[in-house]
């Protein structure tokens, strides 16, 4: 079956159901007929596109484009990595801050102070 027949066969079943759900409102039925022949036309006259041809890239531009691409990228990978260690050394200043608290409480006699709840 051509897409032609295929496409007037499913614009028939559409005007049948059309005219089924508009049932006793005829001018409703004529209303969607008009615009279901108004779509038909359409698709039978479909406007041809050209398309424009392709205009090659010369060689020099083409190496430009790849240069700044491999330039951004390297730019955005080094971005991601200052980012990387500056959180690493965030959570390294934490945790060095934290064990320097606990260690200054245990050696300045607080020998009763609860470091985690397994310490007695």
């Amino acid at each position: 079956m051509s897409w032609v027949e295929e496409r007037d066969r499913l614009i028939a079943e559409t005007l049948a159901f059309v005219k089924e759900v508009s049932g006793n409102q005829p001018e409703l039925a004529a209303k969607l007929t008009v615009a279901v022949d108004a779509e038909m036309k359409a698709a039978e006259n479909p406007k041809q596109i050209v398309p424009e041809p392709a205009q090659p890239m010369k060689l020099t531009d083409l190496r430009e484009d790849i240069r700044n691409r491999v330039a951004s990228f390297k730019a955005r990978q080094q971005e991601m990595q200052d980012k990387r260690e500056a959180d690493y050394q965030e959570v390294i200043a934490k945790v060095r801050a934290t064990l320097e608290q606990r260690s200054k409480s245990v050696h300045t006699g607080a020998a009763n102070v609860k470091i985690n709840k397994y310490s007695q």
